[in-house]
């Protein structure tokens, strides 16, 4: 694969991502991005991309009116200390060493979530315990910080629940802005933002555009279930050519 080609499939995923699973599953972006950037310039490539999307869908009454306040109070809060905490790992963390954190992170989340798919089947709704909340909202807060992949830990705790769709996406969108929107400043500061950035991540925001409307057309034709495991084999793919190097 060309750089560009994984650019444009990891914006295409950025979209669809968030309008059609609430972000979720665009943890392949950034290992793509990574392949493609290197660790620490794709992490101030995508923050920019990653909010034009939550601006869109929170744009949306569908999603904007069945928020899931309650959600919102437990895990926000803890989400902004863990970005408090990460961002100073992220200042002084190597390219390489990041880029291999990325790896890790990802198949982490593969591994995880194929034993959620394929070992435990729950069909009721489970309400975890705020005390669980709390924590993972600081792990999601730390993983967004450094690789913008915290929302693995924030769907292992709103996914039990099996809130409707539209609440799922709109309360993920939400936590996801605020923290996105906590750490411009912050990846200015540390270069990670830059004008030549900025004008690459507006080039890539047509394939943005056409991933964020193909999410809409999936999640109405295609089960989570199903995508998630089509996405789950990316994902670990991705995560090994990173460790690889």
């Amino acid at each position: 694969m060309t750089k560009w080609v994984l650019l444009h499939l990891g914006a295409a995923i950025v979209g669809l991502g968030k309008t059609g699973f609430g972000g979720g599953v665009g943890i392949l972006s950034t290992p793509l991005f990574a392949l493609a950037l290197g660790g620490r310039t794709a992490v101030g490539v995508m923050l920019p991309l990653l909010l034009v999307c939550d601006v869109f869908v929170l744009s949306l009454s569908y999603y904007r009116n069945s928020i899931d306040k309650s959600n919102i109070a437990v895990l926000l809060p803890s989400m902004l200390v863990g970005i408090a905490l990460g961002l100073p790992v992220l200042g002084i963390m190597p390219d390489e060493v990041f880029k291999k954190a990325i790896g890790v992170l990802a198949l982490i989340f593969a591994v995880a979530q194929a034993y959620k798919d394929f070992c435990l089947k729950v069909d009721e709704p489970v309400k975890p315990s705020k005390g669980l909340g709390v924590l993972l909202g600081i792990g999601a807060g730390f993983a967004s910080a450094i690789a913008h992949v915290g929302g693995t830990l924030t769907t292992m705790y709103l996914l039990p629940q099996k809130l409707p769709n539209a609440v799922f996406v709109g309360t993920s969108t939400l936590l996801y802005f605020v923290s996105n929107a906590s750490k411009v400043l912050p990846y200015w500061k540390m270069g990670l933002i830059t004008k030549q950035g900025l004008w690459l991540g507006v080039s890539l925001l047509p394939s943005v555009a056409a991933g964020a409307l193909l999410g809409i057309w999936l999640n109405k034709v295609l089960s989570p279930q199903a995508f998630s495991k089509l996405i789950l084999l990316f994902v670990a793919l991705t995560a090994v050519r990173l460790l690889m190097g």
